[in-house]
């Protein structure tokens, strides 16, 4: 018999993978359903970013997403044949300041793994035919491919559902955008003699169409390129023949391309819910939004999605969230896909488009990505390092800037990356976890023991189920904090903790499940904590 689930997910993609993980994480019952009876033999997206990275760190899969991907620190930026600039993303401040390239379907099957070592397994083959939801809870309607129906009762609903979804459809949600003119082409194909280095992403800006290298491992490289509005093969599978012709120009001409996994062309669009929730029901990845892969940004916006509703389903779930908390994921993840939506727009008509006057541009502004500064802005621009809810209904509007800087790590950002320790060297996303808050208590130079003290306590007997104190002395830690069972102790001599924070003196840094910082306070202020808390919480 299928046990009970408080929590429904239509769609075993990476997305629905990715927040089923991160509600088992938090001893959520939850069942997730796919109508393919198998894996996808597609490769469909390549990229993991930065930011994607750092989030299924905190659910404890990254090292297998490692171990099964290539690393791409840069991308060569050609204009014709010569190299005019550099793409740095070793320089981005992460854990992981690369790109990751690795199948779709590798990324699947290291999700179930860990899923099903944790005790959930994906129910394929198996449709969502309808569903209807009241005040208490969702009945799905499940069809079993060659067997009966199942009417299922849940507390909530996501669709993960893609593009197509049944579950957006469901919800009569307007999907509005529209569909480039471009029309692009790509394939993963076998290059055993491929000439280029080979642990680098490789981009050439032509006066009449770009061109793209991707290593995916294993000897398969992912070619990505457009035709022109004239070209004699518009609507046509591309052939390997047809990329010959453009690689032949670049001096690429004498690759062999060998047992392509797949050959696709398609013109893309970009389209966005107008609701994420409506109810107790919620939409996630393609499924609220589809957007052009200019920047290798879909899944992993998705990723970002499943972890941004995780943590406010979780404290639905267990009867503890507001109505405001389930309410801000869509206040947060739409404006963040409008966002994306413009940078990925103004990318693709430079890069895709045919107008010869932007073309002409995106080849100028190339060069002026020699500038560091300039260089690290574009690449945090698609890194998603940058994404923040600064305006968020649930994160603090008052930071507390006698002790913080401003412009630092501000309520609604990413936590940043630092070492909390300087003798251990332990990250910060090593000690982040997706289930529950994380709190820093922030001694500053002269650490003020009993008020230290006196915060961490009220933390723990007042949150204690949604929160770990650690406690980040500015000179040496003192341990009876930790002996006393207030949490965890780290030393911060030279104030690397403290200044990557933006704190001045100190203070506590409230950070969320999503690893966004959700409050910032004096040390000697807790209501702070408690003004955040009183807003989420019943």
């Amino acid at each position: 018999m299928t046990p009970r689930a408080e929590v429904l997910i239509v769609g075993a993609g990476p997305v629905g993978l990715t927040l089923a993980l991160a509600l088992a994480q938090q001893d959520i019952p939850v069942r997730i359903i796919d109508k393919e009876a198998s894996f996808s033999g597609e490769s469909k997206a390549v990229t993991l970013q930065p930011r994607a990275l750092e989030l299924y760190k905190l659910l404890g899969v990254t090292d297998r997403l490692l171990r099964a991907g290539v690393a791409n620190r840069t991308m060569n930026m050609h204009v014709g044949t010569r190299r005019v600039t550099v793409l740095r993303y070793d320089r981005l401040a992460s854990d992981y300041p690369f790109y990751l390239h690795l199948h779709q379907g590798q990324t699947e099957r290291e999700l179930v793994r860990v899923l099903e070592e944790r005790g959930i397994r994906v129910e394929r083959a198996t449709a969502l035919e309808g569903f209807r939801q009241d005040k208490d809870g969702v009945t799905a309607r499940l069809v079993r491919a060659g067997g009966p129906g199942e009417d299922v009762r849940v507390a909530y609903l996501v669709g993960c559902d893609g593009g197509h979804s049944r579950v957006r459809a469901g919800l009569n949600l307007a999907f509005t955008g529209s569909r480039h003119d471009d029309h692009w082409i790509m394939t993963d194909v076998r290059i055993p003699n491929m000439s280029l280095a080979r642990d680098e992403r490789h981009g050439f800006i032509l006066e009449r169409f770009p061109f793209v290298v991707l290593n995916l491992g294993q000897g398969y490289y992912r070619l990505i390129s457009a035709r022109m509005p004239d070209s004699p093969h518009k609507g046509q599978v591309p052939t390997l023949e047809e990329f010959r012709e453009i690689m032949t120009p670049l001096g690429l001409g004498h690759w062999r391309l060998e047992d392509p996994l797949w050959l696709t062309h398609y013109r893309p669009s970009q389209r966005l819910v107008s609701h994420f929730r409506v109810g107790r029901v919620f939409v996630a990845g393609d499924a609220a939004h589809v957007n052009t892969p200019i920047a290798a940004q879909g899944l992993n916006t998705g990723a970002v999605d499943a972890l941004n509703l995780a943590w406010k389903l979780g404290l639905a779930v267990r009867g503890k969230a507001r109505e405001a908390l389930l309410d801000s994921y869509h206040a947060e993840r739409h404006a963040a896909a409008v966002s994306m939506f413009a940078e990925n727009d103004r990318l693709t008509t430079l890069v895709f488009g045919t107008n010869p006057v932007l073309r002409y541009l995106a080849r100028k502004q190339l060069h002026l990505l020699n500038l560091p500064a300039l260089n690290l802005k574009n690449v945090l621009a698609t890194s998603q390092l940058g994404v923040h809810y600064r305006r968020s209904p649930v994160v603090q509007k008052a930071p507390a800037r006698s002790v913080f800087q401003h412009d630092t790590a501000r309520p609604g950002d990413r936590a940043p990356h630092f070492v909390m320790d300087a003798e251990r060297r332990t990250p910060l996303y090593d000690i982040l976890r997706a289930d529950r808050h994380t709190l820093l208590v922030l001694g500053g130079e002269r650490p003020d023991l009993p008020a230290m003290r006196t915060l961490g306590a009220h933390a723990r007997k007042r949150y204690g189920e949604e929160l770990r104190v650690h406690f980040v002395f500015g000179g040496r830690a003192d341990p009876t904090l930790e002996d006393e069972g207030l949490g965890k102790v780290w030393s911060d001599p030279h104030q690397g903790a403290h200044q990557a924070l933006g704190a001045r003196g100190a203070g506590g840094v409230l950070i969320r499940p999503d690893a966004h910082i959700a409050a910032r306070f004096p040390l000697r202020a807790p209501d702070g904590l408690d003004t955040y808390f009183s807003a989420i919480l019943n």
